[in-house]
């Protein structure tokens, strides 16, 4: 493995070449990235503004979700984790310890990101990884990077914008007219090139949880609960030898309950760390303090932690009334913000970039209404709720493991085997959440459409309900089914007499791209549980049959945003 740098290269920065764009997006995080890497997949013209210069100095997110995985999967990224500077073959368990010389309480094993694909019990062809911040943001911004369509301009501030009066008129006008459906004006500022006005036909603000874009809009954030906020100190810290030192074994995440709660993560597999803690009322440590702080809870001397940066943060669980207003849209913590337990943060931004990529396309190019943007928020907001609480209970599920100090006493057996159940029975959904990785649920969207089926017993993880993700099966050649679904819609034909009626060439008449496959696999036809399926372009079911439906265009209304009918089912019934 290379020596990890302490920083991540800047991101490119220059003049803005052009004055009209199909998206501008604010803010050059991984979300944004993501934006603008499925947008230039879609070959849109996007600029990618940020005001600051792109280096990642301080690490935050490292856990990458099963679900984002696909996605990257999808953009040909998903191998490059192998050779990120996390070494491949670490394993990522997570342990809580009574204290770093102290006893283990917990461990919840976890194999290493080449093994990754061993966690997902063959539900899907990859798996989760631990991909440190350092890396994962330069891959993102380097596969952006290599869109042709794509500007990438950082320390460029968004000063403000305008947005015309009507986002939803003349729906027939020329979709190749940067005037048919109004427009944004964007005032950029960069301190080298001075000030730029763009105009774009949607602006796109992944301009963080505090998003001085949402503010402008005016647009409303929903609290949980009016006790989750808190105060937690953060710091990006250098400690030599560690993993030797600790007779625990090997993991990329510690949990000590002793002499306070604390979290230490790994960042290199070596000795970089990043290390959390809350704060107590009125507690305001300075760097110092900080270094003390951790020197203290590892039973080391003050001199032997190297504190590299430290940064002060606070939780919380809120969620925008709507993410979108006339032709400015929110995605990732600008939409929605959730306690960092569970890793659900960063990767439910990325769910919204994989809902959001299509419509937008299909609105730009004239495919679809615009109204179909208003299915942005219909469909991600109650899956961001659904998240917001997960990690919110996660989180109040390790606020009850208190400090100790009886379990660092080597006679206190019968108080460690408690609270090792307790973390067993309360902290496990954390690290085994296929369900929230996987259990995207949109049956109540007027984009699909039921089928009078009903839920399976395990769960949405494993549903081919049309509202759901569609489900991996490993094909003959054996690659995915998934690896059929590249960003469009995708009928699959599942016997070989399944007729679609003419499906596929109705959605290409509105312009849509349809591929289309004929899979002789006896499993796909099982697992699917119908001979004809629909898949959306970010990847879910839409629509399953064993006949073509009786009215096509009613069908391709419906699933592309022209109709306000409510879900329906049609010809077929439960299988």
């Amino acid at each position: 493995m290379a020596t990890m740098s302490l920083t991540s290269p800047p991101g490119p920065t220059g003049p803005i070449r052009q004055d009209l764009y199909d998206v501008v997006v604010v803010g050059g995080g991984p979300v944004g990235l993501a934006v603008a890497i499925e947008l230039g997949s879609r070959q849109l013209t996007v600029l990618l503004v940020d005001r600051d210069d792109g280096v990642v100095r301080y690490p935050t997110a490292e856990s990458i979700d099963v679900a984002s995985m696909e996605l990257l999967r999808r953009w040909g990224m998903a191998q490059l984790v192998d050779h990120s500077g996390f070494p491949a073959d670490a394993p990522r368990d997570i342990a809580f310890v009574s204290r770093m010389s102290g006893h283990e309480l917990a461990r919840f094993p976890r194999p290493s990101n080449a093994d990754r694909r061993q966690t997902t019990h063959g539900l899907s062809p990859e798996g989760g990884v631990w991909w440190p911040k350092f890396w994962f943001d330069p891959a993102l911004r380097a596969c952006a990077d290599t869109e042709p369509s794509v500007e990438l301009r950082y320390q460029w501030d968004c000063e403000g914008f305008e947005d015309s009066a009507d986002p939803d008129a003349d729906p027939d006008a020329d979709p190749d007219d940067g005037n048919s459906f109004g427009h944004v004006e964007v005032r950029l500022r960069s301190a080298r090139y001075g000030p730029k006005l763009v105009r774009a036909r949607y602006l796109v603000a992944c301009d963080g949880a505090s998003s001085p874009i949402r503010r402008a809009l005016g647009i409303a954030s929903v609290r949980d609960s009016p006790d989750v906020r808190a105060r937690w100190q953060g710091a990006f810290v250098r400690l030599p030898g560690l993993r030797e030192r600790t007779a625990h074994a090997p993991a990329v995440q510690y949990y000590l309950i002793n002499p306070r709660r604390m979290i230490l993560g790994s960042l290199d597999g070596a000795d970089l760390w990043r290390v959390t803690y809350p704060l107590w009322e009125g507690e305001a440590p300075t760097a110092d303090v900080v270094r003390d702080t951790v020197a203290d809870a590892l039973d080391r001397e003050p001199d032997s932690v190297e504190v590299l940066d430290t940064r002060e943060w606070s939780g919380d669980a809120v969620v925008a009334e709507t993410f979108r207003s006339g032709h400015v849209l929110l995605a990732g913590d600008s939409a929605h913000r959730m306690w960092p337990s569970g890793g659900h943060g960063m990767n439910t931004g990325l769910g919204d970039v994989a809902n959001l990529g299509w419509k937008l396309e299909a609105v730009l190019r004239g495919w679809a209404p615009a109204r179909l943007l208003d299915t942005f928020t219909t469909e991600r907001r109650p899956h961001c709720e659904r998240m917001i609480r997960r990690a919110w209970y996660n989180y109040r599920a390790d606020l009850a493991l208190r400090s100790d100090p009886a379990l660092d006493d080597s006679r206190s057996a019968a108080e460690r085997e408690a609270i090792s159940r307790q973390i067993h029975a309360t902290r496990a959904s954390e690290w085994q959440s296929l369900d929230a990785q996987l259990g995207v649920d949109y049956v109540d969207s007027p984009l699909v459409i039921a089928d009078g089926t009903r839920e399976p017993a395990d769960g949405v993880v494993r549903s081919t309900q049309p509202g759901h993700r569609a489900p991996h099966i490993t094909l003959p050649d054996h690659t995915s089914t998934l690896d059929l679904c590249l960003g469009r819609f995708t009928l699959l034909h599942l016997t070989p007499t399944a007729d679609s009626g003419g499906l596929a060439n109705t959605l290409r008449k509105r312009g849509f791209p349809v591929d289309e496959y004929r899979i002789s696999a006896p499993e796909v036809h099982a697992a699917y549980g119908y001979a004809l399926a629909l898949v959306r372009p970010d990847g879910i079911l839409a629509w399953r049959a064993d006949a073509a439906p009786d009215d096509l265009e009613h069908v391709v209304n419906q699933l592309t945003g022209h109709t306000d009918t409510d879900r329906c089912c049609l010809r077929h019934g439960p299988h």
